[in-house]
Formats: C-alpha cells, structure tokens, sequence
C-alpha cells in the first residue's frame, strides 16, 4: 500500500464529502472544501494531509514538537481491515517523518470508533472522558 502527502484538494474533497463520511465530520452536513487549507503551507496551518490516493485521506495537525493529531476519513469502500491497514500505513508514514506522537479523539458513544482506535495501536488516556476518548499512538508502540 502506498501512502503518500498530498496537496489535491479535488480528492481530499471527494473523499470528505463522501456518504459515511461528512455526515459524521460536518457539523450541519454542508459540503466541505479543504482548498483553502490545502492551498497554504505546512509552515502556516500545521497540518500534513495523507492519502491512499483512492478512499483514504488524514489530517495530522501539529500540536506539540514531534506531535500530531490525527483527523482520519475514511470512505465506505476504505473500512475493516483495509481501514485497520491504512491507518497505520499511515501512522507509519508519519513517524518514518519525524513524529513521536499521534493522538486523536472519538465520541465515546462511537463504539466502532472505540474499537478501531485499539486495533491501528491507540492507547486510551487519562485525558479521556465522560463524552470523549482520546487515543495515544507512540513512535515505539504497535503502529511502528
């Protein structure tokens, strides 16, 4: 599988505005367009944007030194194991890139969520709680 950064914002858009995608991203369900996002430099938004180059694309956003949160979407044909596969493909590509951490957060109502959050890696924090999970992936743990 090949991971790659991307710039495309005609991919990362049909991907985000996808059924099983923007209904759980976008807050009132209106298409989104990351052109602006993906038109400035790292240097500015903080933000490296990964694809599979057909169903897959994730956000990481710098929020410390070495550490990035991950926003995934991914479309209905990129779920199961191909899903479990991609993610940490992609946290693969992140730490081969200068990343120590990854983290992210899920609705803890989101069970499926939960749960694919432990199988690409992720570690539940203290820092999670009554309405969110927050996940830890580490350079030396499982997504390496």
């Amino acid at each position: 599988m090949t991971i790659t950064a991307t710039r495309d914002a005609a991919l990362i858009n049909r991907i985000a505005n996808s059924d099983g995608v923007r209904e759980f991203v976008a807050a009132d369900d209106r298409l989104m367009d990351w052109t602006p996002l993906i038109a400035r430099p790292f240097e500015e938004t903080g933000a490296v944007v990964l694809t599979n180059g057909a169903d897959a694309v994730a956000a990481f956003t710098y929020t410390a030194p070495s550490i990035f949160q991950a926003h995934l979407l991914f479309a209905k044909t990129c779920r199961g194991r191909k899903a479990i596969d991609t993610a940490r493909a992609m946290l693969k590509w992140m730490f081969d890139n200068g990343a120590t951490i990854v983290w992210g957060a899920a609705p803890r109502a989101n069970r499926k969520v939960g749960i694919f959050g432990r199988l690409i890696g992720g570690r539940v924090m203290p820092s999670s709680d009554a309405t969110d999970i927050v996940f830890e992936c580490r350079l030396d743990g499982l997504a390496r």
